[in-house]
């Protein structure tokens, strides 16, 4: 395509329309070389195997000592949810001792779709918070969750450390924590 001469410069792209498509050309060949991060994909587009929790967001499930997993209710998202408030006290649990080794996991209760839960991810600004559904409540049923919220500290064979089935403050879960990842 060639364009007028406006400043001195016939037959040639605009250097800002070329430099345009350079940079898109590139991030597009560098998120299907898998360089660039993307916060969050759905488990819809690939198959989960049976058993497997459906709708995952965020980061891939992290390797650490010890895991955090709660079980929240995530819709309705209003302030007044006990869940959202909770998920605060996640994150600041996962800030104070990430580097020391714990993850965290929010696993969604309220069965919502997968688009809310991309919604409730960026809302409720999660970062390295793995969020998952539970269609069918697999994940419910292997730890024997009946209402949310309910916390767990789970070491990495899966064996229960700590046991929370209500709301659990950020000092009460520390104790633990600091003990588990010492």
């Amino acid at each position: 395509m060639f364009y007028q001469a406006s400043a001195g410069r016939t037959g040639r792209r605009p250097r800002r329309r070329r430099l345009a498509v350079l940079a898109c050309a590139f991030a597009v060949t560098a998120a299907a070389a898998g360089l660039l991060w993307w916060p969050h994909h759905s488990a819809a587009s690939a198959r989960a195997r049976p058993g497997e929790a459906a709708n995952v967001i965020g980061r891939p499930q992290p390797v650490g000592k010890v895991h955090l997993v709660a079980f929240l209710a995530t819709q309705p998202d209003t302030a007044a949810t006990p869940s959202r408030s909770q998920a605060v006290e996640i994150t600041s649990l996962l800030a104070q001792y990430g580097a020391k080794g714990l993850t965290a996991e929010i696993v969604d209760e309220s069965g919502a779709t997968t688009n809310a839960l991309t919604n409730t991810y960026y809302d409720w600004q999660l970062g390295d918070i793995h969020l998952t559904g539970d269609p069918g409540r697999t994940r419910a049923g292997q730890f024997k969750v009946t209402g949310a919220p309910t916390t767990l500290l789970v070491d990495d064979k899966g064996t229960v450390l700590a046991r929370w089935d209500s709301y659990v403050l950020t000092a009460q879960a520390a104790q633990i924590i600091t003990v588990k990842l010492s």
